[in-house]
């Protein structure tokens, strides 16, 4: 279902959002909500070997709560962060339920452990679907689902337009996730 909806991508579909790319990457990555200072340097923080701790700084600059899961399920995920290797997520099939009970959480420590996972974002996905990109709605982490989105916007990456490139301290993967996020709101 995802490969059908990359299969007919639509590159002039995609002009206009790349000829607005930085404008949209700046509203959204620089609004009060996504404290961009506070990313910025959470990218350095999140290092190895990966603690619990660093794990509540990306769930704090995500707004979300705390973990409710046990010392063991935290574990496996830790675990994981060191095992994935980009653009791969099958990996995630192979957690507890509990583990992969939350798709926004479970990015977002991807895309601070590795850089250069997207974090799911339902805007995002909205983002996605503007451009011709279905990628069905999800609460756990999907591998497929979740490999789908990050593959599409790797995909609009690699067809972008060398303006689409700014100069910034973040990696490609969030200017391009940010800047759907902004399109998907619209």
């Amino acid at each position: 279902m995802q490969h059908l909806s990359l299969l007919a991508f639509d590159k002039e579909r995609c002009k206009p959002f790349f000829d607005r790319l930085t404008d949209l990457f700046h509203e959204h990555h620089h609004s009060a909500d996504q404290d961009a200072e506070g990313y910025e340097v959470l990218l350095y923080k999140v290092h190895r070997p990966y603690t619990n701790g660093m794990l509540d700084m990306v769930d704090e600059w995500m707004g979300l709560d705390k973990r409710d899961w046990r010392e063991e399920t935290t574990r496996e995920v830790k675990l994981a962060m060191y095992a994935i290797r980009y653009p791969d997520t099958l990996l995630l099939d192979s957690f507890t339920p509990n583990a992969r009970s939350d798709i926004v959480r479970l990015s977002s420590y991807l895309h601070f452990t590795q850089h250069t996972y997207a974090i799911w974002d339902e805007d995002t996905r909205k983002g996605l679907a503007k451009l011709g990109i279905e990628i069905p709605a999800t609460e756990v982490a999907d591998p497929f689902i979740y490999g789908a989105y990050v593959s599409a916007i790797e995909l609009l990456k690699d067809v972008a337009p060398f303006t689409c490139f700014l100069e910034h301290d973040v990696p490609r993967q969030r200017l391009f996730q940010a800047a759907l996020a902004a399109y998907g709101r619209e």
